[in-house]
């Protein structure tokens, strides 16, 4: 971290690892003209969230460039509040990252972004992290088109505590939430804006367009949504995770183990009595460690090898996993792009052909497109989808 450009004692000066832009600067140096500035740092203090305090701007930084993407002209921090798994009042904190060149009249149209899997400890917020080469293939075509992107890391990730993995809740209002404190901040942004998650992130993006489907006013604006590699019957995909003969990518184990900490966070009890002596040590290592080390621990292990019966995880897991990962589907409030790899073993999309259908039968106001990419898989997909994904946006951000 480069340090908080807002403290309680006033705004500091802090080296900058690259160069902006003259109009950047003059958005970054407004910031920190904010005269609520000091006072919109979170509290630590945790409190029943009320509706009226959710996304509130707190300290705002500049990130290092070694977390940004080429393109960016300047790359922004900030913190804001939202809440928690408990429902409690929360801090959360995301990026934003602002393209080449002078805004458009009107400001320049904002692309929101939710990750995929990344971990669900502190140290694995995305912002303070450098971005995957994937990453910076597509976001950098995202920047070099004139699209600010927002990014924000999902509560519980690097603002102390845990992230609680694929929860409907905590995703759409981390996201939801960002939008809403970006406004505050004097960069000019259109007001119209587009999800665009994958994996994870693509249920967080469905998460989010469900809630803003029951609170259109929450953060005014939403016209589209693009969600690739997108887990869309997760109780009984996650089931056939976890059985013995279940085959995949080495990732899903460690998928489960966030997804059984998830559970028994919300439920304790629920899970650990029916985990194997493997898992209660892996479950507890999923709560600090990102993915690739988390991975890298089950020394090749399968999901199967985390819980004592391989066909029924836990007594109520079905049961749990919806109350967890469940989101509206009856109403879409924007139009919608679905993208999936053939040959994608990490979400396998067993049911994604038939999903967007299905949805577009419910919802025959918006436009729902389904599009494989042959030979794909779960990564490749996503990088597959960015042509797709440059027409969506131009078509739906004026």
């Amino acid at each position: 971290m480069v340090g908080m450009l807002c403290r309680r004692e006033g705004v500091v000066a802090m080296p900058v690892r690259y160069t902006v832009t003259k109009a950047v600067r003059q958005v970054v140096l407004g910031t920190c003209a904010l005269t609520a500035c000091a006072a919109l740092i979170a509290t630590a203090t945790p409190a029943v969230a009320d509706a009226r305090d959710l996304g509130r701007l707190g300290g705002v930084e500049l990130l290092d460039g070694a977390w940004s993407f080429d393109k960016a002209a300047a790359s922004l921090g900030f913190s804001y509040t939202t809440a928690d798994q408990h429902d409690n009042q929360a801090r959360a904190t995301a990026a934003l990252y602002l393209p080449p060149g002078l805004p458009p009249q009107g400001g320049w149209p904002l692309v929101v972004w939710a990750h995929g899997t990344v971990g669900i400890g502190n140290d694995c917020a995305p912002s303070h992290r450098p971005q995957s080469d994937r990453n910076r293939a597509y976001f950098d075509e995202i920047l070099a088109h004139g699209y600010a992107v927002l990014a924000p890391d999902y509560q519980g990730l690097g603002t102390g505590g845990n992230f609680s993995y694929y929860n409907t809740a905590v995703e759409s209002r981390s996201l939801l939430d960002a939008v809403t404190a970006v406004r505050a901040l004097p960069v000019p942004l259109t007001s119209h804006w587009v999800l665009i998650g994958q994996s994870e992130g693509a249920h967080a993006v469905m998460s989010a367009a469900a809630l803003y489907a029951r609170n259109p006013t929450y953060a005014r604006g939403l016209t589209g949504v693009i969600a690739t590699g997108l887990r869309t019957d997760p109780a009984k995909s996650l089931r056939e995770m976890f059985r013995a003969s279940s085959t995949g990518s080495a990732n899903q184990v460690g998928y489960a183990g966030y997804y059984l900490a998830a559970l028994e966070d919300r439920n304790p009890g629920s899970v650990l009595p029916y985990l194997s002596d493997f898992g209660r040590q892996y479950v507890e290592k999923a709560a600090t460690e990102c993915l690739s080390d988390l991975v890298a621990d089950a020394q090749s292990r399968r999901p199967a090898a985390l819980v004592t019966d391989p066909d029924t995880p836990t007594p109520t897991f079905d049961a749990d996993i919806r109350s967890l990962v469940a989101y509206q589907e009856d109403v879409i409030p924007a139009d919608l792009m679905i993208g999936y790899g053939t040959a994608d073993i990490d979400v396998p999309p067993t049911d994604t052909p038939a999903y967007g259908p299905a949805l577009q039968s419910h919802n025959p106001w918006v436009t729902i497109t389904t599009t494989a990419y042959p030979g794909k898989d779960h990564s490749g997909a996503f990088l597959a989808s960015l042509p797709d994904a440059l027409t969506f946006l131009q078509s739906h951000l004026p």
